[in-house]
């Protein structure tokens, strides 16, 4: 809710925000007023503006940031919101907050293939421009899907859940497309070339320490293992995947597993 003073704090929240997002719900329910310091800086600001957009207008919110996860990383959340202005003039959201984190990663996988094309040779080209030809056609229907997904007062959780549903199929029809395409990209020897000098220069960037703990976050390992098998706290564990980030430039640890291991 939005106070007439321009304050924002939370009536009610998921237990399942803790579980996805990293975030107590006790504390935010606790707090007089919320600063949303859980999402990521640069996006922050937009995420405000939206909300005062909202606010002034009484429009839909619909916006998507990152929120920062306690071990280190982020995940893409969208939050959907239809706001009711009451007499004395607070303004209160009724919403959901979705996790498109694998949705967004499967977008910019997408315009990775499509920027190698561009660079690739011919013979890189034509293997990345089939492969982005086959996920047209599911990509427009996951597009869609994802615009149509509006909370409104006529839809209600019924008419949500049936959206989410259409979303999901849309998904997964466009997951399973994106694997074709990944798997007929990775097939041509340069997209090969390209992934052994990134591991490469991945690894490179580490220390011995830090390419251990990465060995062992790909192994499936949770930083508790990890902790227990080096014998350094859990909380060294989190500096030290903290820091892998930034030399590898990736988005989580699952992602820096990738860039190192494949």
């Amino acid at each position: 809710m939005r106070t007439p003073d321009g304050k924002y704090r939370y009536t009610y929240v998921s237990d399942e925000v803790q579980a996805a997002f990293g975030l107590d719900p006790a504390v935010l329910l606790a707090e007089d007023a919320v600063d949303h310091a859980w999402i990521h800086e640069d996006d922050r600001p937009r995420f405000v503006r939206a909300l005062e957009r909202s606010s002034a207008e009484l429009s839909t919110l619909d916006e998507e940031v990152r929120v920062v996860l306690p071990g280190g990383g982020y995940k893409w959340v969208r939050s959907l919101g239809q706001p009711r202005r009451l007499r004395d003039g607070t303004v209160i959201w009724d919403g959901v907050a979705l996790d498109v984190t694998d949705r967004r990663e499967a977008l910019q996988a997408l315009e990775r293939a499509l920027q190698d094309a561009k660079r690739n040779e011919v013979s890189g080209s034509r293997y990345a421009a089939i492969a982005a030809q086959d996920m047209a056609a599911p990509l427009h229907a996951l597009t869609s899907a994802i615009e149509n997904l509006v909370v409104t007062e006529e839809s209600g959780p019924a008419g949500l859940s049936s959206q989410a549903a259409e979303v999901k199929r849309s998904f997964e029809a466009f997951t399973k497309a994106l694997s074709a395409a990944r798997a007929l990209v990775e097939a041509s020897p340069a997209q090969k070339d390209r992934e052994h000098t990134t591991r490469t220069a991945a690894k490179r960037a580490l220390t011995t320490r830090q390419l251990e703990i990465m060995q062992m976050v790909h192994a499936g390992a949770s930083n508790t293992e990890i902790a227990d098998a080096l014998s350094i706290t859990v909380g060294t564990v989190k500096l030290h995947i903290s820091a892998i980030l930034k030399r590898t430039g990736a988005r989580n640890r699952t992602d820096a597993s990738r860039m190192c291991f494949g």
